[in-house]
């Protein structure tokens, strides 16, 4: 199997592997530009010495002119077709870096004998130091490569020192004294052993960042948010190369005091076991869970293409009814399931609403960030919030949840009742300077009416449905949350948001990107 599969491959399938890991796949890339970087400075060079030897500026004999003459365009062309390569879409990363090496060593052999025999007929003495030594220390340093590797590659450059020297003896070009093979060689086996120890730096440095990016099979990617106690980087499957988000809790957040670095584990432990059991197409799908080497405690999710609630109306501003209602109801579906299971999300909001391209389907839902739910009936090693943690975010809190009371699905269909009121009319239902004065018009003011505040005419029965889900008591909203996506839809006389209707707005207002998605699909849970 090792023969067939590329390391990082091998890796893969053997997540607890500590040996052999190969370097991330961007810093392979950077290589080859840093590949492609050299290239170019050495065509540069090179065309500029052919140009000075072309212009007869540097005084030398007909034979040096020659001799120089030929190993600037003989080095021009190695650069320009190494430029070339590395340009290449078509070859590999590591296929670029092996053109590179070649190209290492047929320079190398072209200074030894050029400069070797140059030197000679100007001096009429043999040079044992040529530009193959910083060569063979520089590109090391430049270019991440396995110690294996640079060993081997060194050793050939630094053999075409007395190589060169001994072919250009035996074509009867220059007279070598036995000291200049010696001399030569310590010079290489000098330059080998640096070389050697410079490879080994870099390329284990890059190895450590390999280890630190691995996450079971997924690879970290780039950072997406910072929160609290964690991150959450986009990464990839290494087999699959499956886009995902990795959730994770860094060991050096962990260093307060032990019931709430308990506490802090055993909600990120909470939070990926309620995710993982939950199978509705519109919450977030959860891929992989478990701990690395280092104590970090990490899962990994779907990765989506699109933009959160919140951050759409900030951008585009209120949607239609007809739009309001398609999303909300796909928000219903997730909970409906949730709420089956005994589980209350408690941090239903805009943020935590994903709407995104889905496969062929655009415009969808996908309910994230469970990690303040809990049972409907809480059990007290379920009580998992640490000391002055907010149950979640005041502008959505239902009154029962400000005071402490207990909780249920009415609770999350409160927090779905401000999502639609800030779908709407693009502001939320109360909006106050403190959070206490915020809190207390949650818990005893009425909800101010829809109607002018948005752009769009709001049918009376969509207004009356929401205001009931802003109902204080939690007997007054709707039953459950399957009872209020059908309400949603009976609030609608015309047509439907159609398919049709949504894929032309993202055409032309999100388009698909053959890069990267929009925007992240998963952010810090609060207090993560």
């Amino acid at each position: 199997m090792k023969r067939l599969l590329p390391g990082r491959w091998n890796a893969a399938l053997r997540p607890d592997a500590t040996t052999g890991l190969e370097l991330p796949g961007e810093i392979t890339r950077e290589s080859r530009g840093r590949v492609r970087v050299a290239a170019a400075i050495g065509s540069a060079a090179y065309a500029v010495f052919l140009a000075l030897e072309a212009s007869r500026l540097v005084p030398s004999s007909a034979l040096e002119h020659r001799i120089d003459l030929t190993q600037n365009l003989i080095g021009t062309g190695l650069c320009l077709v190494l430029l070339l390569v590395s340009g290449l879409r078509a070859l590999s990363d590591r296929q670029v870096l092996a053109v590179a090496l070649g190209i290492q060593v047929l320079l190398s052999l072209m200074i030894s004998v050029g400069v070797g025999w140059a030197a000679f007929v100007h001096t009429g003495h043999v040079q044992s130091l040529t530009w193959v030594v910083p060569i063979m220390i520089l590109f090391p340093l430049l270019v991440r490569v396995s110690p294996r590797t640079t060993l081997i590659t060194s050793v050939l450059c630094g053999l075409t020192m007395p190589a060169g020297l001994a072919a250009l003896s035996f074509a009867g070009k220059i007279m070598v004294h036995p000291s200049a093979y010696l001399a030569t060689t310590i010079t290489g086996a000098v330059a080998v052993g640096i070389a050697s120890v410079a490879s080994r730096t870099v390329y284990g440095a890059g190895r450590q960042v390999a280890a630190a990016r691995r996450f079971g099979s997924y690879e970290l990617v780039d950072l997406i948010g910072r929160g609290g106690m964690g991150e959450v980087w986009g990464a990839r499957h290494l087999l699959l190369a499956r886009p995902a988000a990795i959730k994770l809790i860094l060991p050096e957040s962990l260093q307060g005091p032990l019931e709430e670095r308990q506490t802090a584990v055993k909600r990120f432990t909470h939070e990926a076991r309620v995710t993982a059991d939950l199978s509705s197409p519109h919450t977030v799908a959860l891929y992989d869970f478990g701990a690395s080497e280092d104590g970090s405690l990490y899962y990994v999710m779907e990765r989506l293409a699109g933009i959160n609630v919140e951050h759409f109306i900030y951008q585009f501003g209120p949607v239609e009814p007809r739009r309001a209602v398609f999303w909300l109801r796909q928000a219903c579906h997730s909970l409906a399931e949730a709420h089956a299971h005994g589980l209350i999300h408690r941090d239903i909001k805009p943020s935590n609403l994903f709407v995104c391209r889905y496969g062929q389907d655009v415009d969808f839902v996908k309910v994230l960030d469970f990690g303040l739910s809990k049972p409907a009936v809480a059990k007290a090693d379920l009580q998992l919030t640490a000391p002055g943690t907010q149950l979640g975010t005041p502008g959505y809190m239902a009154p029962e949840q400000i005071f402490g009371l207990e909780v249920g699905p009415a609770t999350d269909l409160y927090a779905l009742g401000c999502v639609a009121y800030w779908l709407l009319a693009g502001a939320k239902p109360f909006e106050a300077d403190t959070t206490g004065e915020l809190l207390r018009q949650h818990a005893q003011v009425a909800p101010p009416p829809l109607a002018g505040k948005t752009k769009y005419a709001i049918a009376p029965r969509l207004e009356a449905l929401v205001l009931a889900c802003l109902a204080k008591e939690p007997a007054d909203r709707p039953r459950n949350a399957e009872q209020l996506g059908d309400a949603l839809d009976a609030c609608l006389d015309g047509p439907r948001w159609s398919t049709a209707e949504a894929r032309a707005w993202w055409q032309q207002h999100l388009p698909a990107a053959s890069g990267p998605p929009e925007r992240s699909a998963v952010q810090p849970a609060a207090g993560i």
